[in-house]
């Protein structure tokens, strides 16, 4: 039986842990809301590779690869259109900051976007979507990344664009929101590191990525959302991203973000599209199934119903992450969190 960490105590753990790394209370506070989300959400719950992407965050923090403090600023607004300077911070801090002013600025006029330069790793994608849900609007976001896990152009060998993650989330009336999260490079366990129980490839693994969709349109739709999220917000892009140039703990990523808003009650009254959304999903959920499978699910629907098991039964403990825990609270001299 797996060992289970209850939800408040993995989120104040974090909050301890920015703050030991001289992030600000309410900083720390939300950069431990999105982690505590994909521990509810994600399929691993806390295991070693979710332990390693919080010692490198830390590591880039104590390093000044991240500022823990930013002064975020606008570069430039104009109407529902705003560009943001994330100063080097916590990207959980500045993609937050930046999906609610889209959130502001899309209010009363039914659209807005939002993009990001000089900012890092968000982590989930789906949390920023998700702000969208109780304004009862559908929210975009989407990112670049660094090549750690790179692709290279159709045709081509060396990678050159990031796994560029994008969330989408839309109220679905009395269902389950539709909340597509995912990445455009298919990954899969290398070797035993990974382990059974995960599907992200460890960094460094040094496998050819490919695309999670349909090879030459995989990379179309990674060039794409590259333009949107980098070249377009004036943020680093394509090979700036690369390994060797973002090696140094103190390397300064300038990832670039886009979050945009649409409202539905532009296009119809909320309660039609919620009747129409509610129609779509039962269609879905009915359709005939093919041999061997139980039962149709909807994008977001199976982390649903997981954040709502894990908020009440905790979230599990994989076997490899209590040592790996362990080992960075005694890097930080900070008490380890109780493991059920």
């Amino acid at each position: 039986m797996w060992r289970r960490v209850q939800p408040s105590v993995w989120y104040d753990f974090n909050v301890r842990v920015f703050e030991r790394s001289g992030v600000p209370r309410e900083d720390a506070e939300q950069a431990a809301a999105v982690r505590l989300e994909s521990a509810l959400r994600q399929g691993a719950g806390l295991d070693a590779f979710s332990i390693m992407r919080l010692r490198n965050t830390v590591r880039r923090l104590q390093s000044g690869g991240i500022n823990p403090a930013p002064q975020i600023s606008v570069v430039r607004e104009h109407d529902r259109f705003a560009l943001l300077d994330g100063d080097n911070g916590l990207g959980a801090v500045t993609g937050t900051r930046a999906m609610r002013r889209c959130l502001a600025m899309a209010a009363g006029h039914g659209a807005a976007f939002v993009g990001v330069r000089n900012s890092t790793t968000l982590g989930m994608m789906a949390y920023y979507a998700m702000l969208a849900l109780p304004h009862h609007v559908i929210g975009f976001a989407a990112t670049n990344t660094e090549l750690k896990i790179g692709l290279p152009p159709w045709g081509g060998m060396t990678p050159a664009l990031g796994n560029n993650p994008f969330a989408i989330a839309i109220p679905a009336g009395t269902q389950p929101a539709i909340v597509l999260d995912m990445s455009v490079i298919a990954t899969q366990p290398q070797g035993s590191e990974a382990g059974s129980t995960s599907s992200r490839a460890p960094l460094g693994s040094g496998f050819m990525a490919r695309p999670v969709i349909g090879e030459h349109k995989g990379y179309g739709l990674a060039l794409v959302l590259e333009i949107l999220t980098g070249v377009l917000t004036g943020a680093g892009f394509g090979r700036a991203h690369a390994p060797e140039q973002l090696e140094a703990p103190d390397a300064r990523y300038d990832l670039g973000h886009l979050f945009g808003v649409l409202d539905p009650t532009v296009f119809m009254p909320l309660e039609h599209f919620s009747t129409r959304m509610e129609q779509l999903c039962r269609e879905m959920a009915e359709t005939e199934r093919a041999p061997g499978v139980d039962r149709i699910v909807l994008p977001g629907e199976l982390e649903h119903e997981r954040r709502r098991e894990r908020l009440e039964m905790g979230i599990p403990v994989q076997d490899n992450a209590p040592a790996a825990l362990q080992e960075f609270c005694t890097g930080l001299d900070l008490e380890a969190p109780m493991l059920g």
